[in-house]
């Protein structure tokens, strides 16, 4: 797994990790989940760039 580090604001942290914790799942997980929708979503863009 890779780590990285990502810069949101107060009120986007503070949102995420109250869904979080109504969801049960830690803020990791939630944001990972949150990413992998978005990749998902937008894969189309990586078919543009194979040969």
């Amino acid at each position: 797994m890779k780590k990285v580090n990502i810069g949101i604001n107060k009120e986007t942290h503070a949102k995420a990790k109250i869904i979080s914790v109504l969801q049960g799942v830690t803020l990791n997980d939630y944001l990972a989940q949150a990413i992998e929708k978005a990749v998902e979503k937008d894969k189309g863009i990586l078919a543009k760039i194979k040969p």
